[in-house]
């Protein structure tokens, strides 16, 4: 009676822990409540899920009581401004699967700032007839905004709650730009904004975006199963089109398919 007794009350905490342990999963849904059926299997079926400010409300697709959410709600409140955000299902890659939350972050981490990694990242050009075309050509780290020699990417062994870097990049349309990246985390969310700190110009001779009015974010949100990696972008005091020489750059349309390429970027380089 006495062994059957503590059988019993084994199996009774068993049950619990089991409870308790699946109340602390999130899915997807849990998440990102406010998503359809349909944009869900986009996600699951590993498409980008896109919207713009200009005709649908965002808020509606980035993570619930999340940092991202915050920033996003914030961004929304400027005038003459707009927002875009892609949304990517990631799962769990093999060498992932068996760590533990911490051990996720902290490769999450130490990925997104590998910023010398996306040398050489392309992007669909819609002037190169919808064809992928080099993005960024240099890309390091820098001591301050004023320097240019570059360090190197750095690595942590564990995770900080806040973490500030000045980045140089070279890309292929808006020429050298020196920015800063914000890093706020949590035990399960990675968020970091990059803001321009010099004039933004096409072909670097015709300005685009004022200095500090360009705010690029990634976010990651640990799920059951992988990632939900939420891209923004938001460009403040700016018509969405800039013609150039004959030329008219769709900002809305370049930046998201910039997030999207930073998005390909950070799945491969978590694959590795």
């Amino acid at each position: 009676m006495h062994i059957n007794s503590k059988f019993k009350l084994l199996l009774v905490i068993v049950l619990l822990l089991g409870l308790l342990s699946s109340l602390g999963a999130t899915s997807l849904k849990d998440v990102v409540p406010n998503l359809s059926k349909e944009q869900l299997e986009t996600l699951f079926s590993q498409e980008i899920v896109k919207g713009s400010s200009f005709s649908e409300d965002v808020s509606l697709l980035v993570p619930k009581n999340s940092i991202a959410e915050k920033h996003l709600l914030d961004s929304l409140k400027k005038d003459d401004s707009f927002t875009v955000v892609s949304l990517v299902y990631i799962p769990f890659p093999n060498n992932m699967i068996n760590f533990s939350d911490s051990e996720k972050q902290l490769k999450i981490f130490n990925t997104m700032r590998s910023i010398s990694t996306q040398e050489g990242i392309e992007y669909i050009s819609h002037r190169a007839g919808n064809k992928p075309k080099l993005l960024i050509e240099k890309s390091w780290y820098l001591e301050t905004p004023k320097s240019r020699t570059g360090l190197d990417d750095p690595v942590s062994s564990s995770l900080p709650s806040n973490a500030s870097y000045y980045v140089y990049q070279r890309d292929t349309s808006f020429g050298s730009n020196v920015y800063q990246h914000d890093y706020e985390t949590t035990d399960k969310e990675i968020f970091v904004k990059v803001v321009n700190l010099e004039t933004i110009r096409v072909f670097s001779l015709f300005k685009a975006v004022d200095k500090g009015k360009l705010a690029i974010a990634m976010d990651t949100h640990l799920l059951e199963d992988g990632i939900l990696l939420t891209a923004m972008a938001t460009i403040e005091g700016r018509d969405p089109k800039v013609k150039v020489l004959g030329i008219t750059v769709d900002l809305p349309s370049a930046f998201s398919r910039r997030t999207t390429a930073l998005g390909n970027w950070f799945v491969e380089q978590l694959n590795k």
